[in-house]
């Protein structure tokens, strides 16, 4: 298989089919502001493919301006794939993609007490625990939503760097008065989520 960057028009498909389908409101950016910080140079749309079928997978990556460190966006397998190793491929892929000193940097929600949710999430976390990620010591809350924040480098850099970074990336984006009111990095020990809302553009 093989990791390429989206077309305009197979990213506004994904979006519109598969990506709606893995990811709700609250955790979805609009699909305009993708293509904006593609035009940017600060966004990478991949997929992998098998030939000419339908993508296997996508891995949007959202990148810092110094173009080391790169957020990874949203991972996502279809349905249709699942549960066959396309996730770890394109993990896998994607880290062989970018130079070695890439320092990735993850979100992934954070366990909620109830039951019914927790089980999927507990899944994502073990499943990007078995693919070589590290559980940083700070969370984030981002939108309302809280999430666990992981990593993948080598070698790691000091936590301390890897928070600067990351909050960067949102501040390069949103500006100081939107940061302030959606973004929480870090997400400080019994500091609570701000409400819920979804991306704007």
């Amino acid at each position: 298989m093989q990791l390429r960057p989206l077309t305009p028009e197979e990213l506004k498909k994904a979006y519109e089919t598969d990506l709606k389908e893995a990811f709700p409101p609250a955790e979805l950016k609009p699909l305009g502001a993708m293509e904006e910080m593609r035009e940017q140079g600060i966004y990478d749309p991949l997929a992998l493919f098998d030939g000419n079928r339908a993508p296997a997978g996508y891995i949007l990556l959202w990148k810092h301006t110094d173009g080391r460190y790169i957020l990874v966006d949203y991972l996502c397998v279809p349905a249709r794939k699942r549960n066959g190793g396309t996730g770890s491929a394109l993990l896998k892929a994607a880290i062989a993609h970018y130079p070695p000193n890439t320092v990735f940097i993850g979100e992934t929600e954070a366990p909620t007490g109830d039951p019914a949710r927790d089980e999927m999430i507990l899944r994502r976390l073990g499943f990007y625990a078995r693919n070589g990620a590290t559980t940083l010591g700070y969370d984030s809350a981002l939108f309302g939503v809280h999430f666990k924040t992981i990593c993948w480098a080598d070698p790691m850099p000091e936590e301390p760097e890897i928070l600067r970074k990351h909050q960067e990336i949102y501040l390069q984006q949103f500006g100081q008065e939107k940061y302030d009111k959606y973004i929480q990095i870090p997400l400080h020990p019994g500091e609570k989520c701000r409400e819920i809302t979804n991306w704007t553009e």
